[in-house]
């Protein structure tokens, strides 16, 4: 199985998601990510044996994670994986602290940490091919009120892929606390 931790929307949030990065998404000449692909990872784990899951599954159980939200603002445009990803204006300190609390307890495991530091990010549109000739001008719409949008959750994630690209489902999810 192919794992990764992430922050995962509620079906409400999801909609609200797909809603505010329509427009931009409508303009990249690409493959849009499907809105039931929307997430936002926390820690990729790669290649893990069935037998692996039970500890990490206890990990994301552990229920210690703060309540977050993110902003999502603006919109990168990534060369090298030629990926267009929504992205807040900051790193929000709980998810920062979210992800070394994982690290913390998935490392005794045998997992390497990436080195690079976390970039929290939604990816829109995989396969970029053109960009608008104002691209840099892109722009995410408002999210609608979010009052009654759910939370982000934390989940663990498998991902398989398919000729049209990975597909992501949740093996177990938990609610982030206060």
């Amino acid at each position: 199985m192919r794992l990764f931790f992430a922050l995962w929307p509620s079906p409400a949030r999801r909609e609200a998601l797909a809603a505010a990065t329509a427009a931009v998404v409508a303009q990249v000449d690409g493959q849009a990510v499907p809105k039931t692909n929307f997430h936002v990872t926390l820690a990729f784990l790669g290649l893990v044996p069935g037998r692996g899951f039970a500890d990490l599954a206890a990990i994301g159980g552990m229920g210690d994670y703060r309540m977050l939200d993110l902003d999502f603002d603006r919109v990168e445009y990534w060369p090298r994986p030629k990926v267009l990803v929504a992205m807040p204006a900051q790193v929000p300190a709980a998810g920062a602290e979210m992800v070394d609390r994982l690290w913390e307890r998935i490392a005794p495991l045998g997992f390497e940490r990436e080195r690079r530091p976390w970039r929290p990010h939604l990816s829109l549109v995989r396969r970029v091919r053109r960009l608008p000739a104002d691209g840099p001008a892109l722009r995410i719409g408002r999210m609608p009120e979010a009052v009654d949008l759910a939370p982000w959750g934390l989940a663990l994630v498998e991902s398989v892929t398919h000729r049209d690209g990975p597909q992501y489902r949740p093996l177990a999810e938990w609610p982030l606390g206060n």
